[in-house]
């Protein structure tokens, strides 16, 4: 398989995931703004996950956007990374009907964290041009670290959930927040090249 079509299925099935969230949401019993508070919770949920899935979608693509060859372990790990993206959306339904159970709540934290590890397993298990550039294989051991640090952030909130929901809750968003933070790998590279074009040029 190629990496284009790897991008194809994996963009695929982020979508039915995406699609799958709104199949969730109910119209209310009540009407009016009794109605609206009634499905208050769902759609705050249906929100969050949405946010979160859609995040996940632009980590997955930056991290194949300097890929160059990819490996039959990759296509393995890319589905172990999907797998935990199509848990968000029973992790979300949980969520929305029952907000202050811990079910919910913990495995949207658990599923982050596990993705996010699986993310970087699957780019690890691939070659790509940052790997034949010193420096940036530098900063690829750090961002790897960072992901691993999260991970077990996550992994820890997730557990933490049983004993109050707003951990899992709290841990879903900080990753997703410091996903956003984080310049994406391209972005990155380009700024390591024009540094050595800058270096290059100097007398």
């Amino acid at each position: 398989m190629t990496k284009h079509r790897l991008e194809l299925f994996s963009d695929g099935v982020f979508a039915i995931v995406l699609t799958l969230l709104v199949l969730d949401l109910r119209v209310p019993s009540d009407h009016g703004l009794a109605g609206l508070v009634q499905i208050a919770p769902a759609l705050l949920v249906h929100a969050a996950t949405f946010f979160v899935v859609g995040v996940f979608w632009q980590m997955h693509h930056g991290a194949f956007a300097r890929v160059t060859e990819i490996r039959s372990n990759t296509l393995l790990l890319n589905l172990l990374a999907l797998f935990w993206i199509t848990l968000l959306p029973f992790a979300a339904k949980n969520a929305a009907e029952r907000p202050l159970e811990p079910l919910g709540a913990s495995l949207l934290s658990a599923c982050c964290g596990l993705h996010l590890i699986s993310v970087i397993a699957v780019r690890l298990s691939a070659h790509s041009t940052i790997d034949d550039n010193p420096s940036m294989r530098a900063w690829r051991t750090g961002r790897v670290r960072l992901a691993a640090a999260v991970s077990l952030g996550d992994l820890a909130c997730a557990a933490l959930a049983w004993e109050s929901p707003w951990f899992g809750y709290a841990g879903a968003l900080t990753t997703v927040v410091i996903v956003l933070a984080l310049r994406s790998p391209p972005e990155v590279e380009q700024a390591f090249e024009r540094q050595a074009a800058l270096s290059a040029a100097e007398p």
